[in-house]
């Protein structure tokens, strides 16, 4: 029986950067080293690491906007960074993306309509008619009205923003989501409705995520894996986020010690009572 191909998988990917500054001309900055994982349908795979570990990098590089050097980014079997660019462009509605700073992911003069019904355009090739409905319903399943459509990114806060750039990234129906740093600006409360709004979606319309972060508590309430980053590399991988708590690496206990408590993370309830 032949195994199932992952949905993404990444083949020794290797990216450098020349470094900046008076003394660093001609420096070359390691940002990601040989760096191999994989993700299947529907599962969820948690990135974290400290600022610099080559965790964002890695993320543009699974998005097509960072070429790597040296390595391999198979997205459903295709070569992200091949020859076959009619391959490429097929798969790439599939693949999605939903940043940190939601107030510079869309342009202030457009509604939040017109940010949603973008892609739409570009793929589906709506009527008019079908457009508007099809952008009231994605406002809808992200806890919004159909009627925020009419309102300017400045006309929200920063929570009701975010579900807004949710909705289209999700407005295509891909198959994976790369969530970079998509709740980190945001507070506590409105973090949690977030991620409880992402587990809603990914089990709804069958997605797989990225999720990357240097935040640990948010990612164990989304992820089913994990892998560690630290310097480019990949220096801890978990298989279930039930063993989180038996993290070893200093850079993975780092994380652990800072935002998790001594009582395992509950999935339904986030942090377990008397927290």
């Amino acid at each position: 029986m032949s195994a199932i191909q992952p949905l993404l998988e990444l083949r020794q990917v290797s990216k450098h950067f020349h470094g900046g500054g008076i003394f660093k001309q001609g420096r070359r900055v390691q940002a990601t080293k040989e760096v191999s994982l994989s993700l299947g349908a529907k599962e969820c795979l948690g990135l974290v690491g400290e600022s610099g570990s080559g965790k964002s990098t890695l993320g543009r590089i699974i998005l097509g906007i960072e070429k790597p050097e040296a390595g391999e980014v198979l997205f459903q079997g295709i070569n992200l960074y091949g020859k076959d660019k009619a391959a490429i462009r097929a798969v790439r509605r599939d693949l999605q993306v939903v940043f940190q700073d939601c107030f510079s992911s869309v342009n202030p003069r457009m509604t939040a309509g017109e940010s949603i019904a973008e892609p739409l355009k570009n793929f589906e090739g709506l009527t008019y008619r079908q457009t508007l409905r099809t952008v009231g319903e994605l406002l809808e399943l992200v806890g919004l009205k159909a009627e925020d459509a009419l309102k300017f990114p400045h006309q929200f806060s920063g929570g009701q923003l975010q579900r807004v750039c949710i909705a289209r990234a999700i407005s295509l129906r891909p198959k994976l989501i790369v969530l970079d740093e998509a709740v980190s600006s945001l507070d506590v409360l409105v973090q949690a409705q977030i991620l409880e709004l992402l587990s809603a979606l990914r089990e709804e319309l069958s997605m797989s995520y990225v999720f990357i972060s240097h935040d640990l508590a948010a990612v164990a309430r989304l992820a089913d894996r994990l892998a560690v980053m630290q310097a480019g590399e990949v220096v801890e991988r978990l298989e279930t986020m039930e063993d989180i708590h038996c993290l070893t690496h200093p850079v993975s206990l780092a994380l652990l010690g800072a935002v998790l408590p001594a009582e395992p993370v509950s999935r339904a309830g986030g942090m377990d009572a008397g927290t």
